[in-house]
């Protein structure tokens, strides 16, 4: 089943590995390998959503190929998502850091498709004695529109945040 936090954090995921960051999503659904290097697991710490327009209404588009008019709603949405880099093994400390520079640049260059990072903030690096590594918390305060279309007859014709990640 998919729902929209497991679409959210699988949008931070897809990004941070396309910008070639070891990452994965909190809870997958199959069991994790442990690894031998630093790695990002992506979890959803808070949604927030305010109105965008009246009554949230955005407008209508028309469609020329289907010769019909749509309506648009919106909610503009706000996503921290929680990042905790691990650094296992001989990579340490150092391991952790050099990681969150990789993430920072990944941020200054763009975000999770449909989102704009806005801050982030980045806690200090300590050992984790129960998983025997290397760990340091990241917030990432990001962006976005969480669109939703409707046919002429009113069904909605699907959600989408900013046009990229489909709900």
């Amino acid at each position: 089943m998919n729902t929209t936090l497991t679409a959210l954090r699988q949008a931070m995921t897809d990004f941070l590995a396309g910008e070639g960051i070891p990452a994965l999503t909190a809870w997958p659904r199959e069991p994790r390998e442990e690894g031998t290097t630093p790695v990002a697991v992506v979890q959803i710490q808070e949604v927030r959503a305010s109105g965008g327009g009246f009554q949230n209404y955005l407008g209508q588009t028309y469609d020329p190929a289907a010769k019909t008019w749509t309506e648009t709603y919106g909610q503009q949405v706000g996503v921290t998502f929680a990042l905790t880099l691990y650094s296992p093994g001989r990579a340490g400390e150092a391991g952790c850091r050099a990681l969150a520079d990789q993430v920072a640049a990944a941020f200054l260059a763009g975000g999770p498709a449909g989102f704009a990072v806005e801050k982030w903030t980045l806690g200090e690096a300590a050992f984790d004695a129960q998983w025997g590594m290397f760990r340091v918390k990241l917030q990432a305060h990001c962006r976005g529109w969480l669109v939703a279309r409707t046919q002429e007859s009113g069904e909605i014709v699907g959600f989408a945040v900013k046009g990229e990640v489909v709900l």
